[in-house]
C-alpha cells in the first residue's frame, strides 16, 4: 500500500498540476485547495493503492506459490496411485 508520504506526494503534485493550470478568469482560494487536497488524498487511501515494486513482489510470490501447488498436486497424485496400486 502507499505510504501517508506517498500519498502526501502525489496530492501535492495534483495540487501544483491545478494552481499551474487554473480555472479561467478564477483562481483556487487556499481554502478551496486545502479542500480538495484532502479530498484527493482521501480518494488515494480509500482506493487501497500499491506500488508496482510491491505488485511485483506479490506477483512473484503468487508464481512460488502456484508451482508448490503443482508439485504438491503431483505427488498427492503419485502417493494416490501407489496407494490403489497397492489394493
Amino acid at each position: 500500500m502507499l505510504n501517508p508520504t506517498q500519498i502526501k506526494g502525489l496530492a501535492d503534485k495534483w495540487m501544483q498540476g491545478l494552481s499551474e493550470k487554473g480555472l479561467p478568469g478564477q483562481a483556487f482560494s487556499e481554502e478551496m485547495k486545502m479542500m480538495a487536497k484532502a479530498h484527493f488524498q482521501q480518494l488515494l487511501v480509500q482506493a487501497n493503492l500499491v506500488t508496482r515494486e510491491e505488485f511485483d513482489v506479490q506477483a512473484e510470490l503468487l508464481i512460488r506459490t502456484q508451482d508448490r501447488l503443482a508439485n504438491l498436486e503431483q505427488q498427492l497424485a503419485e502417493l494416490t496411485a501407489e496407494l490403489e496400486a497397492k489394493d
